[in-house]
C-alpha cells in the first residue's frame, strides 16, 4: 500500500511539474516570441509591428537576393497578409558589418487584408546593421527597424527585426 501511495504522489508530482516546465517556456511577451539573433545562416526572420510579432516561418517567404550589386531583404507571413521587403540601395559589395545604413526611401510594408500599402517613398525613418555578411558561404545576419505612414492607414513601426538568412548571389 505504501508503494501505491508512494507511486502516486510521485507520478502527480512529477505530472506537476512538467505542466510548470512547460508553461515556463512559453514565450511571455511578443518580443520573446521572435526567433534569436543568430549569425549561422539559420535561415530565420522575425520583427515586431506596432508591437506584434511577425515570424517567418516559411523559408519559401524569405527573400533574401543579391543582384546587379544590390541587395533586397524581405519577409513575411502569407496567412496574416502582412509582408516587407527591405531594398538595400548602397552597394552590396560595399556593404560593412556593424555599420547602421539608412532605410529611409528604400523599405515597404504591406498588410493586404487591410489593403495598407506602404511604398518606398513612404518609409520616412529607419536603419539596417549587419552583423554578418559571409560573401564566401553566402550568409547575411542583422537586425532593422523602420517607420511608415500612408493615407487612410495607421502608421507603422517595425521593431527588433532580426534576420540570419542564406541569400541567392
Amino acid at each position: 500500500m505504501k508503494t501505491l501511495i508512494s507511486f502516486l504522489l510521485l507520478v502527480s508530482f512529477g505530472g506537476l511539474c512538467s505542466c510548470e516546465l512547460i508553461s515556463n517556456n512559453e514565450p511571455k511577451t511578443e518580443l520573446e516570441k521572435l526567433p534569436p539573433i543568430t549569425q549561422e545562416g539559420k535561415n530565420t526572420f522575425g520583427y515586431l509591428v506596432n508591437g506584434e510579432a511577425i515570424v517567418v516561418r516559411n523559408t519559401m517567404n524569405i527573400t533574401a537576393i543579391y543582384q546587379q550589386d544590390n541587395l533586397q531583404l524581405g519577409g513575411g507571413v502569407k496567412n496574416s497578409d502582412k509582408d516587407l521587403d527591405i531594398t538595400i540601395f548602397p552597394p552590396y559589395s560595399q556593404l560593412e558589418e556593424f555599420v547602421s545604413y539608412d532605410i529611409t526611401k528604400a523599405a515597404m510594408y504591406y498588410n493586404f487584408y487591410e489593403g495598407c500599402y506602404y511604398e518606398l517613398e513612404n518609409t520616412y525613418e529607419g536603419y539596417i546593421r549587419f552583423s554578418k555578411i559571409d560573401r564566401i558561404n553566402y550568409i547575411i545576419s542583422g537586425t532593422f527597424e523602420f517607420s511608415t505612414v500612408t493615407a487612410n492607414c495607421d502608421t507603422v513601426r517595425i521593431t527588433d527585426g532580426r534576420f540570419d538568412v542564406q541569400y541567392t548571389p
